[in-house]
């Protein structure tokens, strides 16, 4: 399942945009408020339609999908005493296995609630999945990662994993918070009935795999009970537990090993290739969070070439994962049309383009405006007013060596 288009109307601040969606990587800036995760938010609501009529089965950490909050109504205030509550309309296109399933969500009677009697498409593939559930079919993959991903856990102890559901794959997969004790938890499991029972170890590998692409440095992975935590060996004789890592590895560790558990248990047909094969859409708010920018750099390379069938819709602040991207694979919404490819321009010109006035920082640009403003006086005769001015620009700067120069510039000038 991809996304091709989705229309926002009355949602947070979005009164009426359509968006376009690359089918593989797309990332959405724009300044704070502009409306980033207002658009991932709507997305989220578009993919809960299809875990609408699956019941417990699909839930989400308790709840069947993703509801519209009160607080995402978009208000018309007229006056202090009269607010109004404009009608949310959401709609779009999902693809899976070459159809097109275009989808409906409004409001009923200006509720809180969105009606899916125009979602068809989305709610019967979603029931028919679940009648499949012990066919080869493969199902769509859906997890949304908001900012939440490291600090709010859904937390639990990390045991054994019971005997569990294909659908399994879906649970909290809207939810903005980890699930890092469910993969923990299948890993445990996992790793143990190969070691006692010799079973057969694809879907372990595929997991394994998954991270250590990622994390270079792990050259194997095993789970540790003194530690109860993920292990990556970093050389010969040395172990390091996920716990240690900093917390952009920690991040990208936790994202990865979620979408490859998540493929794992709703494709283990596919067997060592669940994580390669799975389609799917997973989102991202701030996929920079916590990355140096030696791996911002990379990170967009890095999920395209781990996860090549799953679509990611993000969101940054960083200019060095926009340095990486195609002008197909951006969204501004501060609404700048790049000049040219991204991935051509310098780390500068991506900066202008997200908004910043310029690749400067605020107080470098106040210390060359003071020092053009004062050679310019320079030029005049030196009188008590120029010389006053001179005086005034040079209290003006906190550098000292700054106003050394300057002070140095005058008296070769003036003599005084």
């Amino acid at each position: 399942m991809k996304i091709k288009h989705i229309q926002i109307q009355n949602f947070k601040g979005i009164v009426d945009q359509t968006y376009e969606f690359n089918q593989q990587f797309t990332v959405m800036i724009g300044d704070n408020g502009s409306g980033k995760s207002s658009i991932l938010d709507a997305i989220s609501i578009g993919l809960g339609t299809y875990l609408m009529k699956t019941g417990a089965a699909f839930g989400l950490n308790g709840k069947k999908t993703r509801p519209l909050r009160k607080d995402e109504i978009r208000t018309t205030i007229i006056s202090e005493d009269h607010i109004v509550l404009e009608d949310v309309c959401l709609n779009g296109v999902f693809t899976y296995d070459g159809q097109e399933l275009d989808w409906h969500r409004d409001q009923s009677n200006s509720s809180s609630s969105l009606s899916y009697k125009n979602a068809a498409k989305l709610t019967k593939l979603g029931q028919k999945h679940v009648s499949l559930i012990k066919e080869a079919v493969s199902f769509p993959l859906i997890a949304y990662h908001s900012t939440a991903r490291l600090a709010g856990e859904i937390h639990g102890k990390t045991g054994y994993e019971k005997i569990g559901s294909r659908l399994d794959g879906y649970y909290a997969c809207l939810d903005p918070r980890s699930i890092k004790e469910k993969f923990m938890s299948w890993f445990k499991t996992y790793e143990d009935e190969v070691l006692k029972f010799n079973k057969d170890k694809a879907l372990y590998m595929a997991f394994t795999n998954t991270i250590s692409s990622l994390i270079e440095s792990w050259s194997e992975i095993k789970f540790s009970w003194k530690f109860d935590d993920l292990m990556g060996k970093v050389d010969e004789n040395k172990w390091m537990p996920m716990s240690h890592l900093s917390d952009g590895y920690r991040s990208i560790v936790s994202l990865a090993a979620d979408i490859a558990y998540r493929a794992i248990k709703l494709n283990p047909h596919l067997g060592e290739k669940a994580v390669l094969e799975t389609t799917g859409i997973v989102l991202i708010d701030e996929i920079d969070m916590h990355l140096h920018p030696k791996w911002q750099r990379r990170i967009v390379a890095d999920l395209k070439r781990v996860f090549p069938n799953i679509q990611f819709i993000v969101t940054t602040h960083s200019p060095f994962i926009v340095q990486s991207l195609k002008a197909d694979e951006v969204i501004n919404l501060d609404g700048n049309i790049p000049t040219e490819e991204p991935d051509n321009l310098s780390l500068e010109d991506n900066a202008i383009f997200m908004g910043v006035e310029n690749e400067y920082s605020d107080q470098f640009s106040k210390e060359e405006n003071i020092a053009y403003d004062y050679m310019k006086l320079l030029e005049k005769e030196p009188d008590d007013s120029v010389l006053e001015q001179l005086e005034q620009l040079i209290d003006k700067t906190t550098d000292p060596i700054f106003k050394a120069k300057l002070q140095l510039e005058r008296l070769a000038k003036f003599g005084k």
